[in-house]
């Protein structure tokens, strides 16, 4: 049924109740929710790579940790940073902390994996393998498969 007329604010529930306008609103507000989430692309900014891989330490793969990535901005690189967590070493960036391709700053952090208490208070991924270990590295603008061993005299004390 299709409304006609004139329409004041207290007519409303009136409306609705006796199914004059009450499909057409439902009808309309659901299109404006379709429509608003389901157009547009899911991210606006720079095109974003995804970078997965295995980080190694002493040959093992390292537990826990996470692994970031950094535009180079001395190399002319610009644009949002990415990182993902380590976990059984292995990494893989979701799609909105990914790359943007070029010369980057790698920094990884790497943990036992075994949670510890120290001074009263818990550290879930457990004791640091080594210091913060960084590395730069010139990525395709494609999404990557980059896998990194840290060096041994990388040693935690």
């Amino acid at each position: 049924m299709i409304f006609s007329g004139s329409f004041q604010f207290g007519q409303s529930r009136q409306l609705y109740q006796h199914g004059r306008i009450g499909h057409l609103t439902v009808s309309a507000l659901a299109m404006t929710i379709v429509l608003t989430i389901g157009c547009g692309k899911s991210y606006d900014g720079p095109t974003r790579y995804q970078v997965s891989g295995k980080v190694t330490y002493q040959g093992q793969p390292v537990p826990k940790g996470f692994i970031r990535f950094v535009p180079d901005t001395s190399e002319g690189n610009h644009g949002p940073g990415g990182g993902a967590p380590i976990t059984d070493g292995k990494y893989a960036t979701p799609e909105r902390q990914s790359i943007v391709g070029g010369p980057h700053l790698i920094t990884v952090t790497g943990t036992d994996g075994i949670p510890v208490t120290e001074y009263g208070e818990e550290i879930p991924d457990g004791r640091q393998l080594f210091p913060t270990y960084q590395q730069k590295y010139d990525f395709l603008k494609e999404d990557t498969q980059w896998d990194i061993d840290v060096p041994e005299n990388e040693r935690s004390h």
